[in-house]
């Protein structure tokens, strides 16, 4: 008997042990400690009461985690995991979990469903597929280690100025329906910037420094860099945003973006043309949630 439950109802001890026991065997070690998993549900705003768990004769066998947000008035929920302990996959778990989830958001009124899945991961993605979900565009993780000097060189009319998050949201081209790690609601401890030439903003980026336990720069993490679609300047604005964050450190460190889309553009070239290589490639996948009937929770299979 498959009984799918809220995640709310586990104990800290039981959430954790599902977690890491449903991500045995996956494609990156995806286990954590108490602490690191309390960390990931209050930064991604996951809605421990609207997450679901399947219980297969009394063994905990799967989850999927939901986080919700309202986007310009549309209200979206992201898929902030979805695994199946090894005991239980291929029994059509993930399905029902699933099946779940999406009353769920009708419940809740949610227009947009997404999620991101490794680009690997067939089987995954075609569950989602068969769940009504798809691909609209790829996000990748690029990575870097070892000092840069390719841009030492290079000159620039643009100029960078370090300034909030509020200033940011305030731009004409802000994008705010980026990845869902990546979006603001996300992000802590982040610095801003905005590439400017003659005062007028031409592109911004987002990104982290990262520090161990000693104070030592340890990574640096790229969250977004966008620019102005009509700005003429691109590629020069796109060069000073990735030079200022990443080329800044004089010692060698990890370099990461994190899920920026994949795609033929001046950020994709400049970091590969600077020795960036794929860390992970992934699939952002959505589905329209209709509005047209009346949701009804479905809470037990069997």
């Amino acid at each position: 008997m498959l009984v799918i439950k809220r995640f709310s109802e586990l104990t800290f001890n039981e959430a954790i042990s599902l977690w890491n026991e449903s991500w045995k065997h996956y494609f990156s070690d995806m286990t954590m400690d108490l602490n690191r998993f309390i960390q990931k549900i209050a930064g991604e705003g996951i809605s421990l009461e609207k997450s679901v768990v399947a219980v297969y004769d009394g063994k905990l066998a799967g989850f999927v985690l939901n986080s919700f947000r309202t986007i310009n008035g549309k209200r979206y929920v992201w898929n902030g995991g979805t695994a199946i302990a090894p005991d239980f996959r291929g029994m059509g778990v993930g399905k029902k979990l699933i099946t779940v989830c999406l009353n769920i958001y009708a419940e809740e009124k949610v227009e947009i469903a997404r999620l991101e899945a490794i680009k690997e991961n067939e089987p995954a993605i075609q569950l989602y597929k068969s769940m009504g979900y798809e691909t609209f565009e790829e996000l990748t993780y690029l990575q870097h280690e070892g000092l840069i000097t390719a841009w030492n060189s290079a000159s620039s009319e643009i100029q960078i100025k370090e300034v909030s998050l509020f200033d940011i949201q305030r731009l004409s081209f802000f994008k705010p329906s980026t990845a869902w790690q990546t979006q603001f609601q996300s992000l802590r401890d982040c610095i801003c910037v905005v590439g400017m030439k003659d005062e007028i903003p031409l592109g911004y980026a987002v990104y982290k420094k990262v520090h161990n336990e000693t104070g030592k720069l340890s990574a640096i993490l790229l969250y977004q860099c966008v620019t102005d679609e009509q700005n003429e300047f691109q590629e020069e604005t796109v060069r000073e945003l990735v030079k200022t964050a990443f080329a800044s450190a004089e010692e060698s460190v990890k370099r990461l973006t994190i899920n920026i889309p994949k795609k033929e553009d001046s950020l994709n070239k400049l970091l590969r043309d600077t020795g960036f290589t794929t860390y992970v490639e992934q699939v952002h996948m959505e589905r329209v949630i209709s509005q047209t009937s009346e949701p009804k929770a479905v809470k037990t299979f069997s």
